[in-house]
């Protein structure tokens, strides 16, 4: 890393937004255990679909009980008005999740404490997750630790130094390597990274959502 210092643009906006990012991942540390299941699916759901799209959908198979009744849920992730790409794939993959989310349940609350293991358990046994849903999915029930990166992210750490530009993530080695790079870099500018990951998607979508 060039320079360990955050460039000012980020700093100003920082300042500006800290109290809303502040508040938002408040809130999830408040999310309650029956919620954990349909933050799951936003997970599954939001690969290479858009984010909005997939609260909409979870908002569907919430009012539906989507947990309780297990319906087939492909109509509903292939609807033009909120599509999610490969929705045949991921419906299955939602009702593995939904088949097996006792379990799940289960290693989270014996796991939390251990946020780097459980992501990698998490990887290992939901359908759908690799290193970036498993994180994605614990920081919006309360668990941080992990980092979710994506190219979206990648783009703000080159500009801050942290990564070359152009950087694409390779495999999961690479993604641990980045990780650990974006966490130093955190430490030094003593901005937690939950904090800067937010500030980073505010810039992307003008919200600060999930």
């Amino acid at each position: 890393m060039n320079n360990m210092e955050f460039p000012a643009y980020y700093k100003q906006l920082y300042s500006e937004r800290l109290s809303a990012i502040q508040k938002r991942l408040s809130d999830f540390k408040k999310i309650e255990k029956g919620e954990w299941f349909y933050e799951a699916c936003y997970c599954i759901l939001t690969p290479q679909s858009k984010a909005i799209h997939a609260d909409i959908v979870c908002s569907i198979l919430k009012k539906e009980d989507f947990f309780l009744n297990g319906f087939d849920t492909v109509s509903i992730l292939g609807n033009p008005e909120h599509y999610i790409r490969f929705h045949h794939q991921k419906s299955k993959n939602l009702q593995s999740l939904r088949n097996h989310f006792s379990e799940i349940e289960s290693i989270i609350d014996t796991h939390k404490d251990l946020p780097f293991d459980l992501r990698d358990i998490l990887c290992s046994r939901i359908k759908g997750f690799g290193l970036k849903e498993s994180a994605h999915f614990m920081r919006n029930i309360g668990i941080f630790g992990p980092t979710i990166l994506d190219r979206h992210i990648l783009k703000h750490l080159a500009a801050c130094n942290v990564i070359e530009q152009g950087t694409i993530i390779k495999n999961s080695k690479h993604y641990l390597h980045i990780e650990q790079l974006w966490l130093l870099y955190c430490s030094q500018i003593h901005i937690p990274m939950e904090e800067m990951d937010l500030l980073f998607w505010s810039i992307e979508t003008g919200i600060i959502l999930k």
